[in-house]
Formats: structure tokens, sequence, C-alpha cells
């Protein structure tokens, strides 16, 4: 998988998705292809849809934190949670 990732990026694609169960590398992966782009000097943004699997992260950032994306919340914000 590494050396796909990293064709596509020297190929210019810019994005790609890993998907996988709990506990097959995928952080080891992300953090691994994060240090080989920066090496290189090039850009490489690490962006999570939570804070926690953002810490987990070489730079990690939620995608809200990362790309200014307003949250608006006042006294009518709602959550709605249902089985």
């Amino acid at each position: 998988i590494y050396e796909e990732v990293m064709q596509a990026v020297n190929d210019k694609y810019g994005h790609f998705f890993i998907d996988g169960p709990a506990g097959t590398g995928k952080t080891f992966l992300y953090n691994t292809l994060l240090a080989t782009i920066r090496l290189h000097g090039d850009i490489a943004i690490a962006v999570a849809s939570s804070g926690i699997a953002a810490l987990l992260l070489s730079g990690g950032r939620t995608a809200h934190s990362r790309f200014k994306i307003p949250l608006k919340i006042d006294e009518f914000s709602t959550c709605n949670i249902s089985r």
C-alpha cells in the first residue's frame, strides 16, 4: 500500500483514501507517508474527523480547525442521536 500511495503522490494525483479494521496499521502508514512526503520538502496535511484521531497523526488537526470551517453553535443547537 505504501508504494501505491507514494506513486500516487509522485504522480500528483493529490489525495487518496485508506480504510481498514482497527489494528491493521493505518495510523502507522499515515505517519510514515507524512514523514516521507515532508522529508522530500513537499506539503502533507494530516486532517482527521475527530480530535482524538488528529492527535494520533503527526501534525494532525481536525478538518474544522485546519480549514477554518465555521461551526455556528447557539442556544438552539442540537445533536440528534437515535438507535
